[in-house]
């Protein structure tokens, strides 16, 4: 079977999926691609949300199912055939992207799903979540959705493991302002005793001169990061959402002992009994997905009841951080064989009574 990844080019992370993805497809025995799409202009942006917008006020639903399955039907006859057999859109629906293949798949990110996209959705034969709270959230719009489940970077599983510094914190945030930075400066800044903290951020701010146990990396390479997430003892991700949560998975198959919000989906990577949760006080409703907010208080209570822990006790956590990350990466290319072999069996084209609506 032919697969093509395409998603939308944001940053390190979907990128980061988007490989991750090829390898897995790639290792049941199908060909694979990927396609990173130019992310949309803002006033693009701005264009289809306004759009949408009015045909929701102006439009019913059966006329609005009815122009957009027209829409791609129109690509399908202009278009020339390709080759694929199935399409996999990460993050968002790709609408120029429909005319391909015989068949859809979305992995979606639901924090950052363009809501004028739904109407696609009846042209999306499956939908896949990296998490169960993605699968619930995604449930409730299309009628054939599952869970997939997802992995961190493949290339560190089975790897010879260094000894973990446990006076070495690592804060990943990357370009993305939801990941909790400003809130681990806060409690760092309160606590100079703390061990050091290394925040690896395109978009921290600049610190006072008088807290030499706190350094901020920008534009660092992958090679150094690898090293970083391999040498420190603990990873501070109190991240106010997450599609998947690459950052965490990336600790966890590192053996951080790592601290996160109390919230889904944080809280289905990271367990209380490898982690440490902090439990958020704030929420807000965010695209399709909902943002939660860590007080620093909470959070500066949570970090410092994970620095007393005896060494041996960390070493622990440390141990089963890698086995759940082991084990969660091998359920998931199971997970991913099997839709792949069921969507093998398929006909080459669904009829159109056969292809899934959004639900009412």
């Amino acid at each position: 079977m032919r697969v093509l990844i395409v998603y939308s080019g944001s940053g390190r992370g979907l990128k980061k999926d988007s490989q991750i993805l090829k390898a897995a497809v790639e290792s049941h025995g199908h060909e694979c691609a990927i396609l990173q799409l130019a992310p949309l202009r803002q006033w693009r942006r701005n264009l289809e949300k306004r759009f949408f917008a009015l045909l929701q006020r102006l439009t019913s639903e059966r006329f609005r199912r009815l122009y957009f399955r027209t829409l791609v039907r129109f690509s399908k006859l202009l278009k020339a055939t390709s080759p694929e057999d199935l399409v996999v859109h990460l993050e968002n629906i790709q609408p120029t992207q429909l005319w391909k293949g015989q068949h859809h798949w979305l992995i979606p990110n639901q924090e950052w799903f363009i809501e004028s996209r739904l109407p696609y959705l009846a042209e999306v034969d499956k939908v896949l979540g990296k998490t169960r709270h993605a699968a619930e959230i995604f449930e409730k719009l299309h009628s054939s959705t599952e869970f997939l489940g997802f992995t961190g970077d493949m290339a560190g599983h089975g790897m010879q493991q260094e000894q973990k510094n446990y006076g070495l914190a690592l804060h990943v945030a990357g370009t993305s302002q939801l990941k909790g930075t400003q809130s681990v400066l806060n409690c760092w800044q309160r606590h100079p005793e703390w061990p050091k903290l290394v925040v690896v951020s395109e978009q921290a701010p600049e610190l006072p001169a008088h807290l030499p146990n706190v350094e901020i990396r920008k534009n660092i390479k992958e090679e150094e990061l690898s090293s970083l997430w391999g040498k420190a003892g603990f990873a501070i991700q109190p991240s106010e959402v997450e599609g998947y949560g690459q950052v965490l998975a990336e600790a966890l198959a590192n053996g951080c002992v790592t601290i996160t919000t109390d919230a889904p989906p944080m809280n289905e990577l990271v367990s209380p009994t490898f982690g440490f949760l902090a439990r958020p006080t704030a929420t807000q409703k965010f695209r399709l997905g909902t943002r939660f907010r860590v007080a620093d208080a909470d959070l500066e209570t949570v970090v410092a009841g994970a620095l007393t822990e005896p060494l041996d006790m960390l070493g622990k956590r440390a141990e089963l951080a890698r086995e759940w990350s082991t084990t969660n990466h091998s359920n998931f290319l199971r997970r991913l064989g099997n839709f792949l072999n069921e969507q093998a069996r398929q006909p080459s084209l669904l009829s159109e009574t056969m292809r899934p609506e959004k639900h009412h």
